[in-house]
């Protein structure tokens, strides 16, 4: 399935892959890193200020030569600061600055390359710019979690094309426990679900690299600040905007997705019919030819509810998944198979998920290129056992706007997410947006008769992107 002649996203507004050959890239002798740590949930109720850096957004400063040591230097942006040293046989920690070490099992081994014991099934899916905010590429690398699943579960690494530097790390699956690791993934890294490298330098060898740390310093992110000193107040959507984004999985089966996003939402006064709020999230499998069925696209098709008093209109307020295939007939789950309707332009308000902008970061040259953006929280549902309460989803947007209310999403990305549905999509990096002047064609939201009659369920609500 492609978009149709009324879709106002032209095809070539969806984001590609160039291809990559090559092995994957390997850590230098030596490296230094500044390193920006988004944690998989918050604390729990019953320990609100636990004694390790793992529940918080997190800064660090990274020193390693691989196979002697690495040094991580971490600061919380809520609280504390934690300064650990990996050696092949121990890990130490200091909380003081360095002036005591204890030694303490994190469960981590010192790492000597990005992939652990699932090296020789890194995978590339191609090189692509990583956000409409810069267009220097980077090739976009799968490893299998080593953690027996079915299906597999992935974590995805980002480097930098002409570098090889590290960009960003997604763990698409936590720790075995949230403040105990796993020997055979990449010591500390895998404790946050969520890494981006603002700075990192190699070295080719332990000669000319820095000396050990001997002394703590908070990690300095040039235009990176905690909180909202800018004051911007929580974004809401565009009611008739289009965008294209890649959507990332944690299921080791696929290769991320060119998706493009119809958004429209009518305001009460207007409101008649099911279309007039609905949002359709088109996804390719271009780069995924050995999809189960020969699967060509899935398409999301998500209707808001009535307002509040009225009478609600056949199909409003459910949500319908329309498979294409390329050599059988479509098929349609719908109603109770697929009870996630569309969410409203201020979802990131919604009562009980605690949307909150935890930072900012403003012409960072690597991760913000001449934008500011907000790194907003929101509550998602709890993974049980390790994450009993609530997990996070993470959202990058840039302000346009003075107050913050109107922002050009950046990225979107759901911690440990799971496996166990389709494709298990957990990220979306955006390129193309436009807020449309006309409203949007409703035939865009038209129902496949492939669909039948569905039931309507608006139990479990669950946010696409």
């Amino acid at each position: 399935m492609t978009p149709s002649t009324i879709d106002p996203v032209p095809l070539s507004a969806y984001p590609a892959f160039q291809p990559v050959d090559g092995p994957p890239p390997a850590m230098p002798a030596a490296w230094t890193a500044t390193v920006l740590l988004h944690p998989f949930s918050p604390p729990l109720s019953t320990d609100p200020q636990p004694d390790n850096p793992f529940f918080q957004l997190c800064t660090a400063d990274i020193v390693c030569v691989p196979g002697d040591y690495l040094s991580a230097q971490v600061t919380g942006t809520a609280y504390g600061q934690w300064w650990y040293v990996i050696t092949p046989g121990a890990t130490a920690l200091s909380t003081d600055g360095g002036q005591s070490w204890a030694t303490v099992d994190l469960g981590w081994s010192l790492p000597t390359d990005w992939y652990g014991a699932q090296a020789p099934n890194a995978a590339c899916a191609g090189s692509a710019p990583l956000n409409w905010m810069s267009a220097e590429p980077v090739d976009w690398w799968k490893v299998p979690v080593p953690i027996p699943k079915s299906p597999p579960a992935a974590t995805w690494m980002w480097f930098n094309s002409s570098t090889q530097a590290p960009v960003r790390m997604m763990f698409g699956n936590g720790p075995p426990k949230p403040t105990m690791g796993d020997p055979t993934q990449l010591g500390f890294f895998q404790m946050w679900s969520f890494t981006y490298f603002p700075s990192f330098q190699s070295y080719d060898s332990a000669a000319v690299a820095p000396t050990k740390p001997t002394t703590f310093a908070a990690a300095g992110i040039p235009g990176f600040a905690v909180g909202n000193p800018n004051g911007y107040e929580l974004f809401s959507w565009n009611t008739n905007f289009g965008m294209t984004a890649f959507m990332t999985p944690v299921n080791g089966q696929f290769d991320p997705l060119p998706t493009r996003v119809l958004y429209a939402w009518k305001d009460d006064a207007d409101y008649r019919v099911y279309s007039d709020r609905a949002q359709d999230t088109l996804m390719l499998f271009t780069y995924n030819p050995d999809a189960p069925d020969g699967t060509v696209s899935q398409t999301a098709l998500l209707t808001g509810p009535a307002p509040s008093g009225t009478t609600p209109p056949p199909n409003s307020a459910t949500g319908f998944l329309i498979t294409a295939y390329e050599n059988a007939p479509s098929t349609c789950l719908g109603g109770s198979q697929f009870p996630f309707p569309q969410e409203p332009p201020d979802w990131i308000a919604i009562p009980g998920v605690e949307g909150t902008i935890q930072a900012t970061i403003s012409g960072n040259p690597v991760i913000a290129p001449g934008t500011t953006v907000t790194i907003c929280s929101v509550l998602f549902p709890p993974a049980p056992p390790n994450y009993p309460e609530a997990t996070y989803l993470w959202t990058w947007y840039a302000p346009q706007n003075a107050s913050g209310t109107q922002s050009r999403p950046v990225t979107f990305m759901q911690s440990q997410s799971g496996v166990n549905l389709g494709t298990s999509l957990a990220l979306a990096d955006y390129y193309f947006y436009e807020e449309f002047q006309q409203p949007i064609n409703p035939a865009n939201f038209d129902i496949p008769s492939v669909c039948g009659v569905q039931t309507r369920n608006i139990g479990l609500r669950r946010r696409l992107p």
